[in-house]
């Protein structure tokens, strides 16, 4: 089990579709994630079986030891074996949780376990451009700015840039 002293993180199960189904439906997780909304819950249920098989993605449900909340997911996907690299996205549901490290937390832990355990080079994720909480955060975890993909995503009637962040193994905080 990836843990520290205060969050886990675990293989995202059937019995958290429904937490992770609110979360996934709020403004404040899908706008910054970037998912297709609404979401129904038969289209989360066969989402769900299809990345359960897949070899390319691993979810993962972060949840604090303290009464075993769940409070959010983090992941890789787009995993690619030969180039070792994967990309990684993260949401903490549970607002009341949000602004304690839990990210920050699920992250490092995550990191660690992609560059130890899958022996991945890269991890890397994106952020919409102007996000400055955003960019900041993946900045503490030691990310770099790659580059801008331009008018990549449609948000609240415009295009908006995504930022790429990256981390390499021999730069990571988890080493």
């Amino acid at each position: 089990m990836l843990s520290d002293d205060l969050i886990y993180l675990r293989k995202l199960e059937s019995t958290d579709l429904d937490q992770t189904w609110t979360w996934i439906n709020d403004p404040g997780v899908y706008l910054k994630i970037g998912s297709q909304v609404p979401i129904s819950k038969s289209a989360q249920q066969k989402w769900f079986e299809r990345v359960d098989q897949s070899s390319d993605k691993i979810i993962l449900a972060i949840c604090l030891k303290e009464g075993d909340v769940h409070v959010g997911n983090v992941s890789l996907d787009s995993i690619e074996n030969r180039h070792r690299t994967a990309r990684l996205s993260i949401f903490v549901g549970d607002t009341a949780q949000r602004g304690k490290s839990i990210g920050t937390r699920a992250i490092k832990l995550l990191a660690n376990y992609a560059f130890s355990f899958l022996n991945l080079n890269r991890i890397w994720c994106k952020a919409t451009d102007g996000d400055e909480q955003i960019v900041r955060f993946y900045e503490n975890l030691g990310f770099k700015q790659e580059g801008v993909m331009r008018q990549h995503e449609f948000i609240d009637g415009k295009y908006v840039d995504k930022m790429i962040f990256g981390l390499l193994k021999d730069e990571s905080p988890t080493r």
